[in-house]
């Protein structure tokens, strides 16, 4: 699969969704999260509107970075680009709810999904 998304890159680098694949498959199979992020934000600057990719950044950043601050954001993009992408609200009313103590922004959230 890694190597069918690096193929599909570098016949297209603009394919947002084959750098988000990839970033998932680096995360999710290999550990690579220094290569997840770089693929997450390289679907990102491929295609800013791709709200999974800002989801999954966020994620990345939430988990594996502990960077609470860049999950909250990247979350808050994904909602931004696609207000109607449920796993954007979801993952963001976890992390207000666990991370920030905040239970009316958690529901609002939920709300939203």
């Amino acid at each position: 699969a890694e190597a069918a998304y690096r193929a599909a890159i570098a016949a297209d680098p603009g394919n947002a969704k084959a750098h988000s694949n990839l970033g998932a498959l680096l995360q999710n199979e290999w550990g690579d999260i220094d290569g997840a992020e770089a693929a997450y934000r390289a679907a990102i600057a491929a295609d800013p509107g791709y709200a999974v990719a800002h989801s999954t950044l966020g994620i990345l950043l939430e988990h594996e970075r502990k960077d609470i601050d860049g999950a909250e954001a990247a979350y808050r993009a994904a909602i931004a680009v696609n207000p109607g992408f449920s796993q954007a609200h979801v993952n963001l009313g976890y992390l207000l709810k666990d991370e920030r103590k905040d239970i009316d922004g958690a529901e609002a959230a939920y709300r939203a999904a």
